[in-house]
């Protein structure tokens, strides 16, 4: 037996989909409010995966800046966020297509109203190459969770979670259609092809052939505790459908994706009530026996297989952020007139636009946190500053609703915490005057229970000063949501810049 340690992609990466072109694997992920969006990832082995590019990676292509966040129920500590969801990548005749939904709303919707979505499909020659992705092909189809199936015959399919009305019962239902995905014509009309093994939120479909059978899975029992793989398949793409006998054939967590033998899903990491780093990209094996359904293993933190797997490379250790890389990150459509790199230095120019702005941007550049046992830290060069109407600094961040921030006011110079949970009001937890520092070296360092705030401040003319700044427990960035933790600096003002330097995040 071997063993390989999930999940095989940590941090914010849910909804995976994944492809094997020749002998190399291809990952995408959702990406929600920020931006660029939808990641790529390869590998050879499933185990090491490296980020090659994004399939958004222009402020042309798309607009972000209505990917709000909406407290969808406050008793179940449910938080939704808008932006690009479940993409599904495919590879055809050369070309790699990426299909998927950019989900809107407005500032401060009510729980009970539905995103808004806009379905497209993004093409590509060169995954690595970020001008070989092309502008967004639009199709009108009512939902989320979209995928692509090529038949032998020339024909493609698209299937979705068609969306009916909030709180309705079904919510949702499996379609598919006929697509001309040259121009996003549906050449079709779309019908219902299966409604689950339960009726309960069916999404997430994707079509597989196999010896003379259409396998559908899905996921369905909502998108928390309750969610769940299900699987039904049939002689036609149009069905009908029946039911896997052994369904449910995996529980938790959903959203997948069946490469060959294997199995790709979304999970989290819980720790009691703290899993701030939310949905990530886990592996299975999946066992085809011929003429039935195929078998899926319990996904575990340590999963063992029969089959030989690769060893993990160790990728522990600080890493930097630099503006040009495809894992650094803005939040929804960047003004990236307002970010500038040299060497070790990033140079921020502030907007009036802060955590607090439902919709638009902010400035605001990080990376996701991979890892519980974390750091960020970053060094802030206080004379880089000539307003007095300005803030800036270090930040945890999820969503408008959550966050904590270690914040340098320039007006009183002064160094505070502020933090932001969901249905809370805003506090300050500590505030520390540091009148005459030269430079302050910000820092976040995490483990399982808490994020701890601290700084170093140097002064001029007097010996250097740690201080802590108080904790923030990882319970308050946990909940049942979409997306996970970030690490960013940030600059809030009147069009000030801001030098911050030696910007590293350290996974332990």
């Amino acid at each position: 037996m071997s063993t390989f340690t999930n999940p095989i992609i940590p941090g914010f990466y849910p909804d995976p989909s994944c492809i094997r072109v020749g002998d190399v694997f291809y990952m995408a992920n959702s990406s929600f409010q920020f931006f660029p969006g939808i990641p790529i990832h390869k590998s050879k082995d499933l185990i090491n995966w490296e980020l090659i590019g994004n399939a958004i990676n222009r402020p042309s292509q798309i607009s972000l800046n209505q990917a709000t966040t909406k407290i969808n129920n406050a008793s179940r500590r449910e938080v939704f966020t808008g932006g690009i969801y479940a993409p599904t990548i495919r590879y055809h005749n050369g070309v790699f297509y990426n299909v998927c939904t950019n989900l809107t709303g407005t500032a401060n919707m009510p729980s009970n109203t539905d995103f808004h979505s806009s379905n497209f499909i993004i093409t590509a020659i060169d995954l690595s190459d970020p001008n070989s992705y092309s502008e967004l092909i639009y199709f009108d189809f009512h939902g989320i969770d979209l995928s692509l199936f090529f038949d032998k015959n020339g024909k493609v399919y698209v299937q979705g979670s068609w969306i009916y009305e909030y709180d309705q019962n079904p919510a949702t239902v499996i379609r598919q259609a006929e697509i001309d995905v040259a121009t996003g014509q549906l050449l079709t009309g779309a019908r219902d092809i299966w409604s689950g093994a339960t009726g309960k939120v069916p999404e997430g479909p994707h079509v597989y052939y196999k010896d003379g059978w259409y396998y559908l899975l899905i996921a369905e029992g909502g998108t928390q505790a309750r969610h769940k793989i299900t699987m039904a398949r049939s002689r036609s793409i149009w069905g009908p459908f029946e039911s896997d006998p052994a369904n449910l054939v995996l529980t938790a967590e959903g959203s997948s994706g069946v490469v060959h033998c294997w199995c790709v899903m979304l999970a989290r990491r819980e720790y009691g009530d703290s899993y701030p780093l939310g949905k990530e990209t886990f592996l299975t094996s999946v066992e085809w026996v011929d003429g039935e359904f195929p078998v899926f293993k319990d996904v575990k933190i340590k999963q063992r297989t029969k089959r030989q797997v690769a060893r993990k490379t160790d990728t522990k250790g600080p890493v930097g952020v630099h503006l040009k890389w495809p894992a650094t990150l803005y939040l929804r459509t960047p003004l990236l007139e307002n970010y500038r790199q040299d060497g070790d230095e990033i140079v921020l120019t502030a907007t009036d636009a802060g955590f607090g702005s439902p919709d638009g941007t902010m400035t605001f550049v990080g990376r996701r946190q991979t890892s519980l046992g974390s750091a960020a830290s970053v060094t802030t060069i206080l004379s880089s500053a000539t307003s007095e109407n300005v803030s800036y600094g270090l930040a945890l961040y999820k969503d408008v609703f959550r966050y904590a921030a270690i914040q340098y006011k320039v007006h009183d110079s002064t160094l505070a915490v502020v933090v932001q949970e969901a249905g809370q009001p805003l506090i300050t937890m500590s505030s520390h005057p540091v009148q005459d520092a030269v430079s302050i070296r910000l820092s976040i360092t995490s483990s399982v229970e808490a994020y701890r705030c601290g700084a170093q401040i140097c002064f001029a003319s007097a010996p250097t000063t740690d201080i802590a700044l108080g904790e923030v427990p990882c319970s308050a960035m946990s909940s049942d949501d979409f997306t996970g933790t970030v690490y960013a600096i940030f600059a809030s003002g009147d069009g000030n810049t801001m030098t911050f330097r030696d910007f590293e995040i350290e996974s332990k």
